[in-house]
C-alpha cells in the first residue's frame, strides 16, 4: 500500500470520527484511550529505533539530532494545541474562535499526512505502521474538528464543512511529502520530529482528554491493548 492511498483511508477515519461526534460523543473515551496507546508505542517501539538507525548510516545526521528533531516536534504540536484551546476558550468573538480552532486541527491534519509520506520514504513498513496510529488518532480529530465548530456555530453545515477540509488535509500532506526529495539524514530528523509529536498527542492530549469519562479500569485496558496492538503489528511487518 502506498503513501497516498493509506493517506485515503485517514479520510475516511477523520469523517466517521466527526459523525461519532455528532451522535455517540459520550462513548469516545475508550476509542482515544486506545489510540494514545498506538501513538505512544508507534513513537518508541517504531519511529525513533527507526530514525536513530537510519541517522547511524547517514552522513550529515546524528543520533543525537534524531532526539533533538523529537523534542522540536514535541514543542510545536503543544504550541499548535495550545494554540487551538486558547481559540476554543473563547480568544476573539463566538462565531470565529471555531474556525481558527479547526484551521489548526486542520494544520495538524495536514502534517500526520506528511508524517505518512515521510515514513514511507525511510521504509515502506515503518510508513504502514505510522498510517496506523495516524489513522486511530484522525478519528478523534474528526471528532474534535466537529465539536469545536459546533460549540461556536448552530446547524451542521460549518462543522460538516470543517469535517471535509480536515479529512482532506493528510491526503495533501501524504501527496507533498512524495513529491518532495528528502535527502536520508533529513529523513532521520524528520522521522524524529513526528515521533515527538505523536508522544505529545498521545500523552499528552489523547490520555488527558480520555481521562475526563473517569473510568480508570476500562482506559488502562484500552492504552495497553493500543500497545499490544502496535507491538504485534511491528513483529508481524518486522518478520
Amino acid at each position: 500500500m502506498t503513501a497516498i492511498a493509506l493517506s485515503v483511508v485517514t479520510f475516511f477515519s477523520t469523517a466517521l470520527g466527526g459523525l461519532f461526534a455528532i451522535h455517540q460523543r459520550h462513548r469516545l473515551y475508550l476509542v482515544m484511550a486506545f489510540s494514545a496507546g498506538v501513538l505512544v508505542a508507534a513513537a518508541l517501539l517504531d519511529l525513533l529505533p527507526e530514525a536513530a538507525d537510519l541517522a547511524s548510516h547517514s552522513p550529515g545526521a546524528s543520533v543525537s539530532g534524531v532526539f533533538v528533531a523529537a523534542a522540536v516536534g514535541f514543542l510545536v504540536f503543544y504550541g499548535l494545541e495550545r494554540f487551538v484551546h486558547m481559540s476554543a476558550a473563547g480568544h476573539g468573538d463566538g462565531s470565529s474562535f471555531g474556525t481558527i480552532a479547526a484551521l489548526g486541527l486542520s494544520t495538524h491534519s495536514f502534517l500526520d499526512g506528511v508524517a505518512i509520506g515521510v515514513a514511507f520514504r525511510a521504509n515502506p513498513a515503518v510508513g504502514l505502521i505510522v498510517g496506523i496510529a495516524v489513522i486511530g488518532h484522525d478519528f478523534a480529530d474528526g471528532v474534535s474538528t466537529v465539536a469545536v465548530v459546533l460549540r461556536s456555530r448552530g446547524g451542521l453545515r460549518a462543522p460538516m464543512g470543517w469535517l471535509l477540509v480536515d479529512a482532506l488535509t493528510p491526503i495533501i500532506g501524504a501527496t507533498a511529502a512524495q513529491l518532495v526529495a528528502f535527502p536520508p539524514g533529513s529523513v532521520a530528523d524528520l522521522l524524529g520530529f513526528f515521533a515527538g509529536s505523536f508522544l505529545f498527542i498521545g500523552g499528552s492530549h489523547l490520555l488527558p482528554e480520555s481521562h475526563q469519562a473517569r473510568k480508570e479500569p476500562a482506559l488502562m485496558i484500552a492504552v495497553v491493548a493500543g500497545f499490544v496492538f502496535l507491538f504485534v503489528v511491528t513483529q508481524v511487518l518486522a518478520g
